[in-house]
């Protein structure tokens, strides 16, 4: 039944336009936060070189702070958050790209606010794109590492 939620058009939407209340909140308060993301989902924009986007895991955190932050916004619909952000040693510029409905947590210091399970890649209808290497085996452990952890069984009904 709960898989069955997750996988829910409308349960999801909801869900996703919870999160971008969330996300304008923090935006125009100022707080610093971070968003776990589904990397398959997101659009840098110019597309980071090969060497910076192999150095990414499919489930990927991003901490908004500082000049990130001051450069987030949602659009009008709140369907994609975009900041601009500087990758690597040479501090490669890009805008980051992400739907809010790939922001699977929004974290406030060391503490989830915010979880979409409809957000993971196994809950999602749509099968993930392929981004750079790691594929389904990668999500596999990042899940089976989540699940391992006991703090987070609780967030699933066996």
């Amino acid at each position: 039944m709960i898989g069955k939620i997750f996988k829910d058009e409308e349960f999801s939407s909801m869900i996703a336009d919870h999160g971008a209340d969330i996300l304008d909140f923090l935006i125009e308060s100022g707080e610093s936060f971070g968003i776990l993301c589904d990397l398959n989902e997101i659009i840098f924009e110019p597309p980071l070189p090969d060497n910076l986007a192999q150095a990414f895991k499919p489930l990927t955190l991003f901490v908004l702070s500082d000049y990130t932050l001051s450069s987030a916004e949602l659009d009008e619909e709140a369907l994609w958050l975009s900041f601009e952000a500087g990758f690597g040693a040479e501090n490669f510029p890009s805008v980051v790209n992400i739907p809010t409905s790939a922001i699977i947590q929004i974290l406030l210091e060391d503490t989830v606010i915010f979880l979409n399970l409809s957000a993971l890649p196994q809950n999602r209808k749509s099968k993930p794109r392929s981004v750079g290497s790691g594929g389904d085996s990668s999500i596999d452990r990042s899940m089976q590492s989540f699940l391992d952890n006991p703090e987070n069984k609780k967030f699933f009904k066996k």
